[in-house]
């Protein structure tokens, strides 16, 4: 029998990344990010007393913080027992893409932060396969991963990948998924992965669909957590209104921008149906249609566990998940546009998720299902292994 525990105990690890600023550090700033379904504010602030005060204000609504702040460099044995008995605290950020030239320097820096906490997350965030070739010091990017993963003591993979350009999905985008997740496995290492949340080059206003595209995208591949790349928009530099920062999760003043609800029903998604998530594995991914991604595997014959199984040729990843003893096929629509119906038949039995409460719903193996799967959206199937 399947067991369902409503309310679910295990939760997804959200993350705002360029969370709130020091400057505008308060108790309601955090419990509007708390209420988005934010577990984690990813910033730097530019003092210990200011690190101190965030700390404070993000324990009183329960969201913790990644951080740094310069005297954790020049002072770690001053600064570093002052936080790290802190309920708040849930890890030092310790680097941002990194070339293969700044590993052995993090591993350092890594090294003296562990000579007083050794107990918190360490957190490097990764390139995109879509970098510059010069930022991988001459080696391919699998290579890369692995180099990173071997050297650097993080406490997880993280990597950035911001798959909608002028609203069409980047060619890499499921080949990097693709060999972060490989990578992670080899290496018995989870990783967390993101959506981009704002508004910049070639990145348009973040949408419904765009969002659930790349987070149940990341989770249908095995991501462990959950980022968005901005929550503050960023206004404090010339250089980032140039590139026309705006229509982040909120604004420059902490108001909630119409992307806010976007991610708040995306995140409250997630959350929902995390005890299939949270601890699960992605054994095989599959994809439909016309165009395959390069470096991913096309669905040649259906999931066993069905008669009839047919995306009628629409775009769709197709992901074998399991988890705490049981099995799950996952399909998500990949089109940012279109509706795409799935006809099914079942030939074991398998219930299916009810995607607005979690809860598991039974099916019938004499009857022939077609079920929408809106843009971006997921329809999963459950079993026991």
């Amino acid at each position: 029998m399947f067991l369902f525990v409503s309310g679910y105990c295990q939760k997804i690890p959200i993350v705002g990344y360029f969370g709130i600023p020091e400057q505008n550090i308060s108790v309601d700033n955090y419990r509007v990010m708390k209420d988005a379904g934010f577990s984690i504010s990813l910033m730097n602030f530019s003092n210990l007393n200011n690190a101190l005060n965030a700390l404070d204000a993000a324990q009183k609504v329960g969201i913790k913080l990644i951080l740094f702040f310069p005297q954790l460099h020049s002072e770690p044995q001053i600064s570093i027992p002052k936080i790290k008995n802190h309920p708040a605290l849930y890890g030092y950020f310790i680097g941002d893409e990194p070339f293969p030239s700044d590993f052995n320097n993090f591993v350092k820096y890594l090294d003296i932060i562990k000579t007083y906490d050794d107990t918190h997350k360490f957190y490097i965030n990764l390139n995109p396969m879509y970098a510059s070739k010069e930022r991988f010091d001459g080696i391919g990017y699998e290579d890369y991963i692995s180099q990173a993963i071997n050297k650097l003591p993080f406490s997880f993979v993280s990597f950035d990948h911001y798959p909608l350009v002028d609203n069409k999905i980047r060619k890499e985008f499921y080949e990097n998924l693709e060999i972060i997740n490989r990578q992670s496995k080899k290496y018995h290492k989870s990783f967390w992965a993101f959506a981009c949340s704002t508004i910049h080059f070639d990145y348009l206003k973040p949408e419904l669909a765009g969002i659930k595209l790349q987070q149940f995208g990341n989770l249908l591949y095995g991501a462990q957590g959950l980022q968005y790349f901005t929550y503050w928009t960023m206004t404090s530099d010339p250089n980032w209104i140039k590139d026309n920062y705006s229509y982040s999760i909120v604004d420059d003043k902490g108001q909630p921008t119409p992307t806010y609800n976007i991610v708040k029903t995306v995140n409250e998604q997630v959350q929902r149906l995390a005890w299939v998530f949270s601890g699960a594995r992605s054994d095989a991914v599959y994809h439909t249609g016309k165009n395959i991604p390069q470096g991913t595997q096309k669905l040649i014959s259906i999931p066993e566990q069905f008669s009839l199984f047919s995306t009628k040729g629409k775009n769709a990843l197709i992901s074998c998940m399991s988890n705490n003893g049981k099995k799950f096929v996952i399909v998500q629509n990949k089109s940012l546009d279109e509706d795409m119906v799935l006809e099914y038949q079942l030939k074991k039995n398998i219930k299916k998720v009810n995607n607005t409460s979690g809860k598991l719903i039974e099916l019938h193996n004499a009857t022939k299902y077609k079920d929408l799967i809106l843009p971006g959206d997921i329809l999963i199937f459950a079993y026991n292994n």
